[in-house]
């Protein structure tokens, strides 16, 4: 295994809780029918994937591999609360529902894990044939056996193989797209990706930048922003994405020829569609642009660029040119190898590959 998406201390204390709670619910277990996929008519699939705004975007070809596979179900598309809208809009499944639950921030409020664990029994009356999860969290995998599905696809990587009806072993080297598909292919689906649709690249459009992501350690350094558009402001159209993260840059080029966008994600993906090109950090923005055939510049740091790079024909990834040595907090996540990119660097990549 080269890559991981889970680090080892994690999967080790996970897997420790796991066999501590195994008897009970192998026990609970008991009492749940077994059924097999060819002794159903499946009319009611769900799919949970409420980690991040981006992962939606992501498994987007599966969920519409899953749709085709199964016209005559109904599609439940559990997502994070901030994207559901955009979710709906994009039409990503039959019913969409927006979920915060507390594991994804970290939360131990004893109050926010009962209300999920309601919101899951709530899903019984469903009555739900087909049920995925591509996580590989074993909180994931709590929440969707308490929605009682007949059967079940989820990794087993971070332990819970009694959640699922069929546990998988991940594999770890395989992008976030692929090893969603890996887990539908085992009820025959085909993956499509779409692979006729046209780059678009609008060069009366502007260059965007979207600074903003999920975690801290994946942000560049406001300077090198600064710098960026320092740069590029004398010869092409720039516009930052009005965002939390993008507030004191938006104050620092004030007096430069600069526009700015602020929105929603319904209407930023409908502006962004016109636009030349987006930059931006490992984010859900890349993601977006990545489903609208946008060029996309992606700045990752110390992560490994294989497992969430944004899937596109147009699409560059750039990294520190060396490996990571610096001392850290995070297993995965460094921002002095984030400050290690210059913005020198970014330029001559957008010139080269995008407005040339």
């Amino acid at each position: 295994m080269k890559h991981r998406v889970y680090s080892k201390r994690t999967i080790f204390i996970s897997q420790i809780f796991s066999l501590l709670v195994c008897p009970f619910f192998v026990i609970l277990n008991l009492f749940r029918r077994n059924y097999k996929i060819d002794e159903i008519e499946v009319k009611t699939i769900l799919v949970t994937e409420y980690h991040r705004i981006g992962d939606i975007l992501i498994i987007e070809p599966i969920l519409k591999t899953l749709k085709k596979r199964y016209s005559k179900a109904h599609l439940i598309l559990i997502c994070n609360q901030n994207v559901k809208e955009l979710a709906s809009h994009l039409k990503l499944a039959d019913e969409v529902i927006g979920l915060n639950v507390p594991w994804t921030n970290w939360s131990w409020s004893i109050i926010k894990w009962w209300r999920a664990r309601n919101f899951a029994k709530e899903l019984v009356r469903r009555k739900i044939d087909l049920a995925f999860d591509f996580k590989g969290d074993i909180r994931n995998g709590w929440f969707l056996w308490l929605t009682h599905p007949k059967i079940s696809f989820g990794y087993n990587t971070t332990g819970g193989d009694y959640f699922f009806t069929k546990p998988i072993k991940m594999n770890q080297d395989l992008h976030q797209r692929y090893r969603a598909f890996d887990l539908i292919s085992r009820v025959g689906c085909i993956l499509t990706e779409g692979d006729d649709k046209k780059i678009i690249s609008n060069n009366k459009g502007a260059i965007v930048i979207h600074p903003g992501s999920a975690d801290h350690r994946r942000l560049w350094p406001l300077k090198h922003w600064v710098d960026l558009i320092k740069l590029l402001s004398n010869t092409e159209k720039i516009v930052i994405v009005d965002v939390n993260e993008s507030k004191k840059l938006i104050e620092e080029i004030k007096d430069l020829n600069v526009e700015t966008f602020k929105g929603t994600l319904v209407e930023f993906k409908s502006w962004l569609a016109g636009q030349k090109c987006l930059v931006s950090p490992d984010s859900m923005a890349g993601h977006l642009a990545a489903y609208l055939n946008i060029p996309v510049i992606t700045l990752f740091g110390s992560q490994v660029p294989e497992l969430t790079y944004p899937i596109t024909k147009s699409g560059l990834v750039i990294k520190p040119h060396n490996p990571c040595t610096h001392k850290r907090k995070h297993w995965r996540l460094c921002r002095k190898c984030m400050a290690s990119i210059a913005p020198l660097t970014v330029y001559k990549a957008i010139n080269s590959y995008i407005v040339d």
